[in-house]
């Protein structure tokens, strides 16, 4: 099975042209080309950020763009996301009992668990008690299938300073549920803005790059002002191919523009 990973879209409304390069011409490109050479996916699955403000007409921008998409989608939302607008505007995204945008699905075999870890007016990401209650009910579920778990925001340090301070603080907790649940067999994160990849826990991750634009890869500074880069990336996705045991390969594709 293939699937699309989509992270970071950043949109703005249509006219908006405030934050080069423009969101919408990024994210068009970037679809564009998925539709031409991946057609064949069986879904696109977006982590987070959506937009960069969270507002209505952002995510009409964003209702628009995923339309045009060749596959179906499902996402979770990321630290520029606000809540209640962004399921106005994407009503068959799933939320738990308590409004937290958690989800699972089953494909191919496997079982996407979709978690949302952001935070209302903060970049860090959490897990509270409410999330981790859904989250183990959902693993317990279906603990005979191979599962990969979707966030927005990485539960550990990447070595780079700026980021690390707003990634997700409730790693311990969430270590302790990865290792009671062997069937997890991947992890999928955004808000990076730059491809990644390593072992949490013994569990295998990689990180999306941005459809927008790349974070410099900057592991000497603290404060975004104080960045600086070197080597500026394209407008990204990722391509996964899996099968029904749940191994991955993972690729990144940049797509040119100007």
């Amino acid at each position: 099975m293939k699937f699309i990973h989509l992270s970071d879209t950043h949109l703005l409304a249509r006219d908006d042209l405030s934050r080069p390069p423009h969101a919408g011409d990024t994210l068009r490109a970037v679809i564009a080309e998925i539709n031409e050479y991946h057609a064949d996916a069986a879904i696109c699955v977006i982590t987070g950020d959506i937009t960069h403000h969270g507002r209505p007409e952002q995510y009409d921008h964003a209702v628009e763009l995923f339309a045009t998409l060749a596959m179906p989608f499902i996402m979770i939302p990321g630290n520029h996301d606000i809540r209640e607008p962004m399921l106005a505007a994407f009503p068959d995204t799933a939320r738990d009992e308590n409004g937290f945008i958690n989800h699972g699905h089953s494909f191919g075999g496997i079982r996407f668990v979709m978690l949302d870890t952001i935070v209302p007016d903060a970049h860090h990401g959490t897990m509270c008690d409410a999330r981790f209650d859904w989250l183990k009910r959902e693993l317990a579920s279906h603990r005979d299938l191979p599962t990969f778990l979707f966030m927005h925001h990485p539960p550990l340090d990447m070595g780079l300073p700026f980021l690390d301070s707003i990634r997700m603080d409730a790693d311990a907790e969430l270590a302790t549920i990865v290792k009671d649940n062997p069937q997890i067999r991947h992890i999928f994160l955004g808000h990076l803005h730059r491809p990644g990849n390593g072992i949490w826990q013994g569990i295998p991750f990689n990180v999306g790059g941005s459809s927008q634009k790349g974070e410099p890869l900057d592991m000497r500074h603290e404060k975004e002002e104080e960045l600086v880069e070197r080597a500026p990336l394209k407008p990204m996705f990722g391509i996964v191919l899996t099968d029904a045991s749940g191994n991955v390969r993972y690729h990144y594709e940049t797509v040119p523009f100007d």
